[in-house]
């Protein structure tokens, strides 16, 4: 088999694997399906946007106001198509929010990409932040503290049994879809020299290319595919406010990353799983949930700094000086 489709065939395998999961719950435990549904789509949006953050870091662009980005395409979505009906297809309604998105990042990028570490890190989590009291204040069009409602599904939806099942759907063709465009993008040649503009940009600008221009379009994809999955989040909670995200949604990318390892496209898709379900838990404890972070965020930088996907290479070599160990000290 040829090795270049190897990954591929993987990916289709999987994603045919998850196509059965919704009929493989009915069949087994049909009672469990509405919440199980209800993880697997936060579990495959947050894949997505875990993905885009990624690409980003590959340009060294930590950014924590993803969130806000998400933001930016749910109300861009909720306000064409519930708040004032001036979009009629909803799916026309992601993309505008899409759109928005990507008008804003290409906007906020070019004046912020050349800012490193946590100067980029605090001017994304202050853009994001300002967002809040924004769409609090104006009852036109955000809708004030109460937000929008009625923000209705994508046409097809009522194709499925369930709404459940239809959104299942929409997030794990959403999920699969980021997954190939980030991995074709990793694998071009922009890849490549967003790769090293994240090593080294001194040595890349030295080379003649322009490192701004590959960083402001990162940001901009980046934030373009995350606004999609803003839009269809607003339709599938139906309602949004400026409550709705909040500084943990910002905060629950970057952990994405974090728990699964940076190092590998891997490593955000590994850190969603584990804490989008872990999540579901700890909803109920609020502010509590800081602590959890906090445990977690010393744990993995600390002992685990190549996130859980480095894992079994860790153990490996850590049995391995155990074994060189004893047999030094058998043969001393």
């Amino acid at each position: 088999m040829n090795s270049k489709l190897t990954p591929y065939l993987v990916a289709l395998g999987v994603m045919a694997l998850l196509a059965l999961f919704p009929l493989l719950v009915k069949l087994v435990a049909p009672e469990m399906w509405e919440l199980t549904a209800h993880i697997g789509i936060k579990i495959l949006l947050n894949v997505g946007f875990g993905l885009c953050l990624w690409l980003m870091l590959q340009a060294g662009e930590l950014s924590l106001g993803q969130g806000g980005f998400i933001t930016i395409g749910a109300y861009t979505t909720g306000i064409l198509v519930a708040k004032y009906k001036l979009i009629s297809i909803v799916w026309l309604g992601y993309l505008a929010g899409a759109v928005a998105a990507a008008i804003l990042a290409l906007m906020l990028g070019y004046l912020i990409v050349h800012l490193k570490r946590i100067f980029f890190l605090l001017v994304t989590w202050s853009f994001a932040e300002m967002l809040h009291p924004v769409l609090t204040s104006f009852d036109h069009p955000f809708g004030g503290a109460m937000g929008i409602i009625d923000i209705p599904g994508p046409e097809g939806l009522s194709l499925f049994s369930e709404t459940w099942t239809g959104y299942y759907y929409i997030a794990l063709v959403y999920g699969f879809a980021v997954l190939w465009i980030v991995w074709r993008l990793a694998g071009s040649k922009i890849g490549l020299i967003n790769k090293s503009i994240g090593q080294n940009d001194t040595l890349v600008t030295f080379c003649g290319l322009h490192v701004r221009k590959y960083k402001v379009m990162v940001f901009v994809v980046g934030c373009f595919i995350t606004g999609i999955g803003g839009g269809i989040l607003a339709s599938y909670l139906s309602a949004i406010s400026p409550e709705t995200f909040t500084f943990f949604t910002s905060l629950d990318i970057i952990m994405f990353n974090l728990i699964g390892g940076m190092g590998t496209m891997a490593g955000p898709i590994v850190g969603a799983v584990i804490l989008s379900g872990l999540n579901e838990y700890l909803f109920a404890v609020g502010y509590w949930r800081m602590v959890v972070y906090g445990l977690i965020i010393i744990f993995f930088i600390t002992l685990l700094p190549g996130g859980m996907v480095s894992l079994p290479a860790v153990v490996r070599a850590r049995f391995s000086r155990k074994v060189e160990k004893q047999e030094a000290a058998h043969h001393g």
